[in-house]
């Protein structure tokens, strides 16, 4: 009898959240699984099967094909080198510096600020400082969101410079957890800092950074504000990613089935690519062992 009745307190906590997870996320998902099949289309309530025509049109659509390629060569040029930067100072507040409660708020505070705030400050920036920063020292004029081959990596280290701190806090954390006994171990045997941080930290580190890439992927996959607010798609849809795409067709053209096929087959590119990671990660795990 008390253990019953421990387990229906243990049910009651858990179904507040359960709901919200059912209401928020569940249910959407199956709408949108559901709408993708059908024409639906702006306000109107009723509509009709059409099978998978929706996908049919989604995968000989060049634009929206065309936003893939740009959805994935904008999430690796930050993925990669984000993660990379997000160690790199993790590491730099792990060794013994000064002021590193400075530096870490120093250096999580773009992390705090909406991404529509950091399209409009960036845009500012790459529309006045930079152009008058080149002119100031003899170059010509230029146009860094106007040009179709510089516009992703401007966007790219925009969405670094405001991601960095967040996975620095997530590595900074793992890094601490690393019992100081086995570096000192490491270093008694004669490893250097370099050696310690190869055949140490990387190592016990690599469930975090294969964390973090997933977590950054599903992050950037999903990029909308910054486009938005930064070029609009342009120049000739150059920086136009899938998210960006689909709020067009969404609220644009009100053409809601075929918006929420596009929606679904980026789930699957994100879970696929998800998928990836988690069996490299368990690979990792498996040499570790």
């Amino acid at each position: 009898m008390k253990r019953r009745r421990q387990n229906i307190f243990y049910l009651a906590l858990l179904m507040p959240a359960v709901i919200l997870f059912v209401v928020f996320f569940i249910i959407p998902v199956v709408q949108s699984l559901w709408l993708s099949f059908t024409d639906s289309y702006g306000m109107k309530t009723s509509y009709h099967l059409v099978g998978a025509a929706n996908y049919q049109e989604a995968f000989t659509d060049k634009s929206f094909l065309k936003t893939i390629g740009v959805t994935l060569k904008y999430a690796i040029l930050v993925v990669v080198p984000g993660n990379i930067l997000s160690l790199a100072l993790a590491l730099l507040l792990d060794s013994r510096i000064r002021l590193k409660a400075a530096l870490r708020t120093f250096f999580f505070i773009p992390n705090m600020m909406s991404l529509l705030v950091v399209g409009y400050i960036w845009l500012f920036i790459y529309q006045q400082v930079v152009p008058d920063l080149v002119m100031g020292l003899g170059g010509g004029s230029i146009a860094v969101l106007g040009n179709k081959n510089t516009v992703i990596p401007a966007l790219a280290a925009v969405g670094i410079w405001n991601s960095a701190g967040y996975y620095m806090v997530i590595y900074l954390a793992a890094l601490q957890g690393i019992s100081e006994d086995l570096v000192e171990a490491a270093r008694i045997d004669g490893a250097s800092v370099a050696q310690v941080l190869r055949y140490v930290k990387l190592p016990l580190l690599s469930p975090t950074i294969i964390t973090c890439l997933i977590l950054a992927v599903a992050s950037n996959m999903r990029v909308f504000e910054l486009p938005y607010t930064m070029t609009s798609g342009g120049p000739v849809g150059a920086s136009a990613t899938m998210v960006f795409k689909i709020y067009k067709t969404a609220f644009n053209a009100n053409r809601n089935g075929y918006a929420a096929a596009q929606s679904v087959i980026l789930f699957v590119i994100i879970g696929g690519i998800s998928l990836v990671l988690n069996y490299f990660m368990k690979k990792r795990e498996e040499r570790l062992q």
